[in-house]
């Protein structure tokens, strides 16, 4: 599936320190330091945003990670650990990842050594 955006608003100040917050602890250990990684990371922020925005207009606002519901004496079933660890591998969206990916946020190897 695609990953397309169908809201178009505008975060609130606090939904975009929440999501740096979550996005930061996502490239953990990395951290944003130069003008390009930091145009990057919020670039990805407002990705996420917009993709956690459309999700909600699309699924009637149920949460992320559900994977039971009954409407009759109401009902959720979460699945293990959904939403708990914030921001992983399966809940940020495609455009987001790709972003930090290329920006080398998401690297988490040995830095090289140098030879002199």
């Amino acid at each position: 599936m695609a990953d397309l955006h169908t809201w178009t608003g505008e975060a609130t100040e606090a939904e975009t320190e929440l999501m740096e917050e979550q996005m930061r602890l996502f490239i953990f250990p990395n951290e944003v330091k130069t003008a390009e990684e930091t145009t990057a990371f919020r670039k990805a922020v407002a990705f996420q945003i917009a993709h956690e925005k459309s999700e909600a207009e699309q699924s009637g606002e149920i949460p992320n990670g559900a994977s039971g519901f009954r409407i009759g004496d109401f009902s959720m079933t979460f699945e293990a650990g959904a939403r708990a660890a914030g921001l992983n591998r399966k809940n940020i969206c495609p455009a987001a990842y790709s972003v930090l990916l290329r920006a080398g946020l998401l690297y988490r190897g040995l830095p090289r050594a140098v030879s002199e």
